[in-house]
Formats: structure tokens, sequence, C-alpha cells
């Protein structure tokens, strides 16, 4: 073989192999796994809560009483009402049933308020079928009803059993409801030496008072003027990036627009508002409406879980209030175990819920990092009977709703990370709660 045959072959081989690679270069498909809009954005602002804890954590109540034989003793310390919480959650409750017919509204408040009673409130009414999720229950088909007051009866009557009651306690009749259900009474002895002797007799717990409101409705305020702290905390801002990743669909389609203290994030189908003078924002998806009302346990889940998936629950929020016929619900800030009010919306992360999705969705965009306690101030509020007295001096009291004691919260002129908590009265008139002002009021 001559050498100018070796280069034919060797030039034949080069561009069959030129030929072949260009071939599969042209042809190749890669391999990819397609790729999930809901895994590229999945983020978390803050640290996301179990699933089994949402319910726990969210829905609390925020008041407990035991009614003795001659007073009323009450606090609204989260720890001491866990400690309660915790030792129901045990209990094996059975034989659940509506008796509300039995009941009328008197009826209900002797029920309540009545002597050998402890009595936990909830901010608002409460689904039984998700705070079932909280309790030890027998029965797995749940009535479809809610309830702001647990009653733990601890009357004694010769039975093996007790009863504890969970009463929708609304002004509007139309609402009443009295689920009871039966516990052993070995159970409620135990209960009785562990917390209630205790509370009762060892001046534990302030002491209370019964203030009926409305003819139809009895409220407890504390006996006597008490001391508080006002407390100043410095803030961390939350990333607007992780949020806007969180709430659009493709982030990347996501336009921005800045005004002065505002910015607004768009895409085709939603928009995102941002107040940097209050720290807030709004989200709002106007495909998302829904005409009628939603079922308080789906609003109330749907909502916990919704937060929660971009790690939302970014400080102590618990569930404060529901209105199903709006689709909306709100929970709000807690700070020394009161709830926290502010005019601008810097205290609560509020929802309205459409069809499918949610349409509105407010929050604060900042967490509380560490508090000022060289800066306490001592702050005394007056008794629940002066607060009475002031109302009624403004003629309103015949429409307030509740009265509880919370902190307002207001920014530091000097320092716009810094914010300021004042305990304050507050009333709820008219489905709002207002601050009570009790500067230049006789008789306080």
């Amino acid at each position: 073989m001559n050498y100018e045959k070796i280069k034919s072959i060797v030039l034949t081989l080069l561009v069959c192999v030129s030929v072949f690679l260009t071939f599969n270069l042209w042809t190749y498909s890669p391999d990819y796994a397609t790729i999930s809009s809901n895994d590229a954005y999945d983020v978390s602002v803050g640290e996301k809560l179990l699933d089994n804890e949402l319910n726990n954590h969210l829905v609390k109540p925020f008041k407990l009483f035991y009614h003795g034989k001659d007073k009323t003793v009450g606090t609204m310390n989260q720890t001491e009402i866990n400690k309660v919480v915790e030792n129901l959650a045990k209990w094996s409750l059975f034989d659940i049933k509506n008796v509300s017919n039995k009941y009328s509204q008197q009826d209900i408040n002797t029920l309540i308020h009545g002597a050998n009673k402890v009595e936990l409130v909830f901010p608002d009414l409460v689904p039984f079928s998700v705070y079932n999720q909280v309790l030890n229950l027998e029965e797995k088909n749940m009535p479809a009803a809610s309830f702001n007051r647990i009653v733990i009866d601890l009357t004694q009557d010769n039975s093996d059993t007790g009863t504890i009651y969970f009463i929708a306690y609304v002004e509007d009749k139309e609402e009443k409801m009295v689920l009871e259900s039966r516990v052993n009474r070995a159970t409620l002895d135990a209960f009785s030496g562990e917390f209630v002797q205790r509370a009762l007799y060892n001046n534990l717990y302030d002491q209370y008072v019964e203030q009926p409101l409305n003819n139809k409705k009895t409220i407890l305020l504390p006996k006597t003027s008490q001391d508080y702290f006002s407390y100043q905390y410095y803030t961390d801002l939350n990333s607007l990036e992780e949020y806007k990743s969180a709430l659009f669909t493709d982030p990347n389609s996501v336009n921005m627009n800045a005004s002065g203290d505002m910015l607004t994030y768009m895409d085709v189908s939603s928009m995102l508002t941002v107040n940097k003078e209050h720290n807030t924002f709004s989200f709002v998806n106007p495909s998302e409406e829904k005409q009628n009302g939603s079922s308080p346990s789906m609003l109330l889940q749907k909502s916990m879980e919704f937060v929660n998936d971009h790690g939302g629950w970014t400080d102590d929020y618990q569930f404060f209030s529901i209105s199903p016929y709006e689709n909306k619900i709100v929970y709000r800030l807690f700070l020394q175990n009161h709830p926290v009010f502010n005019d601008n919306g810097m205290a609560e992360i509020s929802q309205t819920w459409g069809e499918n999705g949610v349409n509105k969705y407010s929050r604060p965009y900042f967490s509380l990092d560490f508090s000022f306690d060289d800066d306490l101030t001592e702050v005394r509020l007056p008794s629940g009977s002066s607060v009475v007295y002031a109302l009624n001096q403004e003629g309103i009291l015949e429409n307030i709703e509740d009265i509880t004691i919370g902190y307002k919260m207001t920014r530091d002129p000097n320092e716009s990370r810094k914010l300021i908590f004042v305990p304050s009265w507050y009333y709820k008139y008219d489905g709002n709660w207002l601050r009570l002002s009790l500067e230049g009021k006789e008789g306080m």
C-alpha cells in the first residue's frame, strides 16, 4: 500500500467521524427533569412551623379565669394558659353532643361564670373541627360548630364523670351554641388539685369582677389598677425579594416601580404594594374573588398553611378574628401575653380568600429583634370599673362588644427601626378595636 492510499483512507475515516459527531450534535436532546415553578421559587422568609404544630401554636385562648364560690381570679399569662391547655389535651373526651336548645342566654351566662368553673377565652370563634386536633376526642365525627369559650365544670354531683362545655358566647342569638362533652371524674379531681386550688387561694392571679354588656353578655375586668411596663424593641427587616418570590407565580416577570416611600411590584395578574415608612405590604390578586362566604374551618386551616409555606410566622402571631362571610381572617402580634394594636397595619397579618387562592394578603415585613431593657417605663392602668365609667361617660357602653388590655405600637420618631409598645385599654366597637384615651377624664 503506497503513501497516497493511506492518506485517502485516513481522510475518509476523519470525514466519517466528523459526519457522525455533527449528526449527534444536531439530534442530541438532553434528558432534563421538568422543573416545577413551585420548586423553583420555594423560599422561606423565616422558620417554618411543623404541620402538626400549626393549630396549637396559632390558635390559643388568651385569657384564663377560675371562678370560685366567692371570687374570680384570672390571668393573660401565656405560660400559665399553656399549662392548662397542655393538661386539657391529655384528657379523653367522649359523648360529645349539641345541647344548645337546653340553655337560654341567661343560662349560658351562669354556665360560664358560675361557681366551680374554669373558663378559657378565645379572641374569636374557633371551628371545632380545627381545634379538635389539639384535643383528645374519642368520637371521629366532629360537629360543624364554632366556639370561643371552653368551660370546665368542677361541680361535684356524685357522678363518675364530669362535663366540659364548648360555647359560642356572642351577642347574636343566632350564633348561640353549646357543645357538651364528658370526661372521667378522676381527671377533673386531679386537675382541681394541681391548678384550681393554687390559683384561687395562693394569690397567684389578679382578682376580676363581672361587667354586663348589652344585657346579653358579661365580661370580666380587673378589680384593681395594675402596673405594666412599656417596651422598646429594635426591628429586623425581612427580605422583600423573598416575599416577592413566594407570592408571584413567576418572579422574573415582575416589574418594579418606586415613588417616595412606596414600591410597587406588578405582573399581568397581581400587585404587591410596599409601604417603606411603615414596613408593611399588601399583595392583591384580583383574579381570586369569591362572592359567597367560606367554611370557617377551611378558612382558618388554609390561612395558617399559606403563611407557613413561605415561613411568614416571623413573630408571636396568634389567631384573633375571623369573618367567614367576608372570607377574611386576622392574626395579631402578641407581646408580653397581650395583643398589639397599630393604626397602620404594623401589628397584624390579614388575609382575604378567593375561590382557589388568596385574594388579598397584608402584613408587616419586619420582625422584633431585641428589646432595650434599660429603657423600661412603668405605666399604671386603671381598674376595669374605671374603664367602664369612662365608656359610660362617652355614651357608648351599650354598644361595646369587648374590653381588654393591649399594647399600642408606635415608631420612635428619632429611630426608624425602633418600636415603642405602651400598655393601654382597648375596647371593641362595631367590630373594630379602639384605644381608650384616659388623659383628662374625670374619675380615673
